[in-house]
């Protein structure tokens, strides 16, 4: 099994995320080298994370895949808000990887992305981690070198907040995973030279969203690893109260949650509290989290339902009380009642905008699907990779601005997209813009615009880009750049 973008350029891929300039390297490398004053140890790390090939057997296949921990989903993170994030990551696979904590705030030398902004851990190195942790909220960490999350190396990173707001007797964490054994320059290969697979049957998405393109066949679904021959089993006591930490950790699926029998009250979004809301199921696009919290009837059997959107397939679960046996049925879902949609979410405090005019941006999302190429306006990362006429090779942005961000996507396939080392409002959802929910990820629908915004307080240079795993390894990521207030 190959896993990095080597192998994808070699498939023909452009846009492999290689660290190869000498001058690039060479300046990474200056600024990623901070050695600690000389007699000063390096503390001792909370966490370890030992990075080697080991073996996914889920959903009827079995391969090799680069894990943490030896498991998959690999080694928990759990930390308090106001902690120290200490974290050694030992890389012990015969390729380069590089991990990035996915919607944390951190500095930018520290988020864990190739030739943006640090360099790859290499074979048989180590990579420490050190900075504050400034919020709290459901988290993960995922390798962002090729496509290596998508075989296996990524786990949940949970902080606790120091007042909870919220009343419950325990939490779970429930991550969400694709599934496919296919080498991956294979996979990319196939959809450079055969036609999108068929359309499959729509039974899962909202009324009113048309139809879900997909364009990876996978060979199943899992959540927290147990996919549905065996699947995952919460067993609780009558009347508990749980909240649930939902991860969509997949590497291009979309989901459609719903448990049978019991209502969820949704309470943060990304990591983000949200005025609670109550709801029969919620969709949840690739690299986004929701909480809820839900309350375990008297007694029974609870199927835990993560539907596929563009299939007729659903990851299995479920929740049961001490006294009957776990039971869930494999039937297609039928979904009634309230399904969350962005347009429910409010801020749990307001928030006012910063003075001044906005700095603004126009992001168009376009694909080729026949060459399979992904791009944001017109340029598919990296640098030189850009079509005649693209003349924004990154966003830029200048400290202490109010930058809007309008995602345009022409495309007819949905794009979760992402922006590290920030968190962002999504516009024209509340009433005002203070109540605008607040989150790190969102995913853009076939043929329609969303517009986000964000204090531009975390200076460097940023990865932003589209969270499918196969449309990134391809070049569909645009950088956020800071640059003096004057350019």
């Amino acid at each position: 099994m190959q896993f990095s973008r080597r192998s994808l350029i070699k498939a023909g891929v452009a846009g492999g995320a290689l660290l190869t300039a000498a001058s690039g390297k060479a300046a990474l490398a200056a600024q990623t080298s901070q050695p600690k004053p000389e007699g000063q140890a390096v503390p001792k790390p909370t966490f370890v994370l030992d990075v080697a090939e080991g073996t996914i057997n889920a959903a009827g296949v079995s391969f090799k895949g680069p894990l943490s921990g030896n498991t998959f989903p690999g080694t928990p993170l759990r930390f308090t808000e106001g902690d120290t994030f200490r974290v050694l990551v030992n890389n012990r696979l015969a390729e380069p990887t590089c991990i990035h904590w996915h919607g944390l705030l951190l500095p930018s030398l520290l988020d864990g992305v190739p030739e943006i902004a640090q360099l790859p851990i290499e074979p048989n190195t180590s990579q420490y981690y050190e900075f504050p942790l400034v919020q709290q909220g459901t988290y993960y960490y995922h390798s962002h070198f090729g496509v290596q999350e998508q075989y296996g190396l990524l786990g949940s990173l949970i902080i606790d907040a120091k007042e909870n707001p919220y009343s419950y007797d325990r939490e779970e964490v429930v991550m969400l995973n694709d599934i496919i054994a296919q080498d991956g320059a294979e996979v990319i290969k196939e959809l450079r030279t055969k036609e999108m697979r068929a359309d499959a049957p729509d039974p899962y998405l909202a009324k009113g969203q048309g139809r879900f393109d997909i364009d990876v066949h996978y060979d199943g679904y899992t959540i927290n690893g147990k996919s549905n021959d065996a699947p995952w089993t919460l067993k609780a006591k009558k009347g508990e109260r749980i909240r649930l930490r939902i991860i969509n950790g997949s590497g291009s699926s979309f989901f459609r949650i719903k448990i049978d029998g019991i209502p969820m009250t949704v309470i943060e979004s990304d990591g983000n509290r949200v005025e609670p809301i109550e709801a029969d199921d919620l969709m949840i696009g690739t690299s986004e989290r929701y909480d809820v919290l839900i309350e375990i009837p008297e007694s029974g059997s609870f199927g835990f339902h993560a539907a596929v959107l563009g299939d007729n397939r659903q990851a299995l679960g479920v929740i049961h009380s001490e006294d009957v046996k776990p039971e869930v049925s494999d039937a297609p879902v039928k979904f009634s009642g309230n399904s969350v949609s962005y347009r429910d979410l409010r801020a749990f405090e307001k928030r006012p905008f910063i003075q001044g005019a906005p700095r603004n941006h126009d992001v168009i999302l376009s694909g080729n699907m026949k060459a399979y190429e992904w791009m944001m306006n017109e340029h598919y990362w990296p640098e030189p990779f850009a079509l005649p006429g693209a003349t924004k090779t990154y966003l830029d942005v200048s400290e202490g601005e109010l930058v809007r961000l309008r995602m345009i996507n022409r495309s007819p396939m949905y794009h979760p997209m992402h922006l590290h080392g920030h968190t962002f409002k999504v516009m024209g959802l509340a009433d005002d813009e203070e109540s605008a929910p607040i989150k790190d990820s969102i995913w853009v629908a076939p043929r329609s615009t969303v517009e986000i915004a964000f204090y531009a307080d975390n200076p460097g240079m940023w990865a932003y880009h589209c969270h499918n795993i196969w449309h990134l390894a391809v070049g569909m990521m645009q950088p956020v750049r800071y640059v003096p207030p004057s350019v």
